[in-house]
């Protein structure tokens, strides 16, 4: 009994043997819990919401993010990619079970009758039929394989990363873009219901010069205005189309079916009173370059077990089975079967140091990969900082814009006022008028910022491609039809 459990023993020992090599630990992360921004009066610690686009309550969007993760191109190509890192880990695995092929050959020669041992020369012509298989099994003692396989699974995880940064960028990229061509309708709107004010005070001003009431100066300077203001119209249009043209782009669609369903002005949404934002350490699971940078060096890691199993012998067991015969009919008859065992050892003697070289090579790589993680780690967290600041001192500037075109409208109805009855001229009119303009034109600037700059902070955070993960799973071995 006692040698049968040797035998296992050692029947296992040569299946699996050791991995040299240092196993992967991930590296440890030590900073403060909580965001350092002082602007935090407008978030929360509660989890980030993975849906955050829904905060918006835009269907309209939701349908495009949705479009989004099945029709941008960036995403297949990405899912492509994945799909080419997990065949390669499919093909280093293949490097732990037995090679086996087979051939088959029928060969018909002629020898010079000068040579031939037979006389008559009766044996110059010669048949010869031959099937079978061969077999052979790398026994992974060293662990090389295995350290491969490793290497390949870590960078297969490295691709799905990839393919989250992807997603995770073009959802906030589409909902960027759309939020900047609603406001710029909406600046298109303010300018032309602007400039229509404008040209009925021309038209009032024009009247009363012909009257006699108003001076050539005051009739001139309200149709600069007019003009000045209706010459803003064809650049806020332009920038408008090729935003659009650029948001179907990203949706894979043609431009015209974007230019359909953006038509109808929308209202920009008014901020959350809280946004969630998480905790510091939730970013090193949600935030895809993160995540990649860790895979890349576990995978960098196994490399030097790699490596360092070729400073050892290789193991193989070697077989091959088969029939011969110089009469094809004989070919499956009894005695024609042929068949060998054996092994085989290769281990190199001397390379000049080249393998030697070689793991140095991968040790350094490994270093290079932890450095990059701590990058990352620390790119990120300042990521979420700057997005935080931003977005709370767009908050800001957008509360004093906000006020300021309540005064300024108040100073229009008064200069109206004091024109009216007569207690100054037109001048105040127009100069307030023109106040407004500009101040509700960077009120709308300041809303559209505020938003794009709550997806900056989303975007930094890391969240969305959770929504779309079991897409990922479901399509990542499938191709994209042509």
């Amino acid at each position: 009994m006692k040698r049968r459990h040797f035998s296992f023993f050692m029947f296992s020992f040569l299946l699996t043997g050791c991995a040299v090599g240092p196993d992967y630990v991930a590296p440890k992360i030590d900073f403060a819990s909580t965001w350092f921004s002082p602007h935090t009066e407008a978030v929360n610690e509660e989890s980030v919401k993975t849906e955050w686009w829904t905060i918006f309550g835009d269907p309209l969007l939701e349908k495009y993010i949705h479009a989004t993760a099945t029709g941008n191109k960036d995403v297949e190509i990405a899912l492509a990619n994945l799909r080419r890192a997990r065949a390669s880990r499919n093909e280093a695995s293949a490097s732990l079970w037995p090679q086996i092929g087979s051939d088959a050959q029928a060969e018909r020669s002629q020898s010079s009758r000068k040579v031939t041992t037979s006389s008559t020369g009766s044996n110059a012509i010669r048949n010869f039929y031959d099937a079978g298989f061969d077999a052979s099994w790398e026994l992974d003692l060293f662990g090389g394989n295995r350290r491969s396989i490793e290497a390949a699974k870590a960078r297969e995880e490295s691709a799905v990363a990839d393919y989250r940064a992807v997603m995770l960028a073009s959802l906030s990229e589409v909902a960027r873009l759309y939020y900047e061509a609603r406001g710029l309708q909406k600046r298109i709107s303010i300018t032309d219901e602007n400039s229509k004010l404008l040209k009925k005070t021309f038209e009032l001003i024009e009247a009363r010069y012909k009257a006699g009431e108003a001076s050539e100066f005051d009739l001139s300077r309200a149709r600069g205005e007019y003009q000045l203001t209706r010459s803003r119209l064809p650049n806020l249009r332009a920038d408008l189309y090729a935003t659009l043209f650029s948001l179907s782009v990203l949706l894979g669609q043609p431009p015209e079916a974007v230019l359909d369903e953006m038509e109808q002005v929308q209202p920009l949404p008014a901020p959350p009173d809280l946004v969630p934002v998480g905790l510091r350490s939730d970013i090193l699971r949600r935030r895809p370059d993160i995540q990649r940078a860790e895979r890349q060096l576990e995978a960098e890691v196994a490399d030097i077990g790699s490596a360092l199993s070729d400073l050892f012998p290789k193991f193989f067991l070697t077989g091959d089975a088969g029939r011969q015969a110089r009469v094809f009919g004989d070919l499956f008859s009894s005695g024609s079967g042929v068949w060998s065992l054996g092994s085989l050892v290769s281990w190199p003697v001397f390379k000049g140091g080249a393998l030697r070289a070689e793991v140095k090579v991968q040790e350094a790589e490994s270093e290079a990969a932890l450095a990059t993680y701590h990058k990352a780690v620390l790119e990120a967290v300042a990521d979420v900082e700057t997005a935080l600041t931003q977005y709370g001192q767009e908050l800001e500037t957008r509360k004093l814009l906000s006020e300021g075109v309540q005064s300024r409208r108040q100073s229009v109805e008064l200069a109206q006022k004091l024109f009216d009855a007569g207690e100054q001229d037109y001048l105040a009119v127009l100069d307030a008028e023109r106040e407004l303009t500009a101040s509700e034109d960077d009120l709308v600037t300041s809303e559209t910022r505020s938003i794009v700059k709550l997806i900056a902070l989303f975007t930094a955070l890391g969240g969305g491609w959770e929504a779309f993960d079991e897409q990922r799973s479901e399509t990542s071995m499938t191709p994209a039809k042509p």
